[in-house]
């Protein structure tokens, strides 16, 4: 998996948890919520997708950059902060929700 590959899918695991940031998540949903594994063969060639093995890789890197607990497969602060910049779904200002 090369770097690029890689980076695009730490964005749609930081995506994914940011999704489910109200739920108990394991690898297995994460996977699945990605759709890992899920394309069918054409030809007898399977195209090169990200496999579990991958998506544990980059929730270990993001673990140790600081943005996923990946031993409860929560977002932390920077995580979450992160996550909700990659959604197209805006944080509303502060001083809107205040006033």
């Amino acid at each position: 998996m090369n770097s690029n590959q890689k980076l695009t899918l730490s964005a749609d695991v930081l995506r994914a948890l940011y999704a489910a940031h109200s739920r108990r998540i394991s690898l297995d949903d994460l996977c699945e919520a990605l759709g890992v594994g899920e394309v069918p063969a054409r030809d007898g060639v399977r195209p090169r997708t990200a496999r579990r093995e991958d998506v544990r890789a980059v929730v270990g890197q993001l673990d140790g950059e600081g943005f996923v607990d990946a031993a409860r497969m929560r977002l932390t602060l920077q995580g979450f902060a992160l996550a909700a910049s990659l959604t197209e779904r805006r944080l509303v200002p502060l001083r809107v929700l205040v006033a």
